[in-house]
């Protein structure tokens, strides 16, 4: 018999599906006769934050019900075996294998250059998860007591779309191994021979899964797509100060309102050069407002010592930015004169391209101005769940939807991540408020990906959506989905085993 957590996380998309194709797909290599584990992760929604999280912003994240679910088995053997039915569908490769003793043996960048291989780049993700583990301590792949693994996925979470996929295949795999190797005991109660100390919660499993798509995939992301995927509830929006993580209380979403996104269908790509060149333009602009600092303080016969951001630009106070800060910075720099000008040693910076040339300014104004507007934006969202009349609750998810629209413009115009498909979604959804609707923005890493509304909840509202997904199918030719509803994070439902054998 099934426990009602068992239950409840068996009935959830897409692990009905999932489990139905791990029995039936001799492909998946699993053993029909012996059961599975089961673990579900959903993508995420960025309502507001995106790349403001590597910089330190405050974010606010809704959990979709959109899902990817993982399935493992123990071999008898010792290799780790993984199948991607999404991949299979497709008649593209789907397969990958390694022996654990081989995973165990390599370092972090001959893994990733080994994965890097297109055929087998989307198992990164998975396998990644399993080396982390490893190298964290967390176990031990050379023990010859640890069992080879069947894993198979099955996503339902848009590919490229700007909604968390990978973290959410990570999240899945990651929750699957926690439970598979017990990892919710400190090290002495557990049976294998483990060195790690400490138990596994739920940051940590985060962060783990973000050193899995650093280091393995080779993505330059920061941690909140993989803390929302593990930790969001239902229905909220999850709300975290990237500095490194620190999470604060749920934000509610007022009562009449939701938060959906339009899949653009046009594919972004984190790992993207956009992507990279903006978030190297942040480090810049960063270091020279640090060195800028440091200057103002000798010059008044104090010496500082360390960062006064502690290492964010969040941290920089709006008002001391525009005065002092923005009128000094350049609006673009070559890497090599910003290198040879410096005289103090480059902490953890990011691999700059010293024949490029990085737009200082308009990162610095994304990312500085963004994290004033994200904090802003969630006081209006408190404001109008606590307003007494209609009047002042309208008022404030106005303002709201205008700080939506704006940071979509700073995607555009200063982060340089924009793309003329989002900026027409969101042109529309503009024209569209009498009916209903708010605000909107780019999301996520930006060029391209998913557009976030703020909507009323009824059917105005979503007459409204339909028509701007059907304007917008008939000018650009893209077919896009509408992303709706939440579910709960990965943590909060665990994982189930299941008999495979009808």
């Amino acid at each position: 018999m099934f426990t009602d957590h068992a239950q409840t996380l068996l009935a959830m998309a897409p692990i009905p599906a999932l489990l139905a194709r791990t029995r039936a797909d001799s492909a998946a290599g699993f053993d029909v006769s012996r059961p599975v584990r089961l673990s579900r992760a959903p993508g995420r929604l960025d309502v507001m934050g995106g790349i403001a999280d590597y910089t330190g912003s405050l974010v606010c994240e809704l959990t979709l019900d959109v899902a990817a679910a993982v399935a493992l088995q123990e071999r008898a053997d010792r290799r780790l075996s993984v199948v991607s039915f999404n991949l299979l569908d497709e008649g593209k490769p789907g397969a990958f294998s390694i022996s654990l003793d081989e995973l165990a043996t390599h370092s972090a960048p001959t893994l990733s250059r080994l994965l890097d291989d297109p055929a087998c780049k989307w198992a990164a993700y998975i396998v990644g998860c399993l080396f982390v583990l490893h190298q964290r301590r967390f176990i031990d792949l050379l023990d010859p007591a640890v069992g080879g693994l069947n894993l198979a996925l099955l996503s339902a979470v848009p590919s490229g779309a700007g909604v968390g996929s990978s973290a959410a295949i990570e999240v899945a795999a990651m929750m699957n191994l926690r439970d598979h190797f017990d990892l919710l005991k400190p090290a002495a109660g557990r049976s294998l021979r483990i060195a790690h100390a400490s138990a596994l919660n739920p940051m940590m499993l985060a962060e783990l899964c973000q050193a899995a798509e650093n280091q393995i995939v080779g993505a330059p992301s920061g941690i909140m797509d993989q803390a929302t995927s593990c930790w969001g509830e239902s229905g909220t929006l999850l709300r975290m100060v990237c500095q490194p993580h620190e999470l604060q209380p749920p934000l509610a979403i007022p009562p009449g309102v939701r938060f959906v996104g339009i899949d653009s269908r046009v594919r972004h790509d984190v790992a993207g050069a956009a992507y990279g060149r903006t978030r190297r333009a942040a480090y810049i602009a960063h270091a020279m407002i640090v060195d800028k600092m440091r200057d103002i303080g000798q010059a008044a016969g104090r010496r500082m010592v360390r960062d006064p951001l502690n290492g964010y630009l969040a941290n920089l106070d709006l008002d001391h930015y525009k005065r002092i800060f923005r009128p000094f910075l350049p609006e673009r720099i070559a890497a090599r004169q910003f290198i040879a000008g410096r005289d103090r040693p480059i902490d953890a910076a990011p691999q700059l391209d010293p024949d490029a040339e990085y737009e200082v300014r308009s990162a610095a104004d994304h990312h500085v101005i963004e994290a004033h507007r994200v904090k802003h934006f969630a006081s209006l969202l408190e404001e109008a769940s606590a307003a007494p009349d209609a009047g002042k609750k309208g008022f404030a998810l106005d303002r709201a939807g205008h700080l939506m629209y704006a940071s979509h413009q700073s995607y555009s115009h200063d982060a340089m991540l924009g793309s003329p498909e989002c900026d027409l979604l969101v042109k529309l959804v503009r024209a569209a408020e009498r009916a209903g609707l708010y605000g909107a923005r780019i999301t996520g890493g930006g060029s391209g990906g998913t557009v976030a509304v703020l909507a009323d909840v009824g059917d105005r509202a979503d007459a409204a959506l339909g028509k701007i997904m059907k304007a917008y199918e008939n000018e650009t030719g893209h077919g896009p989905q509408l992303l709706a509803g939440s579910s709960p994070g990965a943590w909060h439902v665990g994982t189930a085993t299941a008999p495979l054998a009808k």
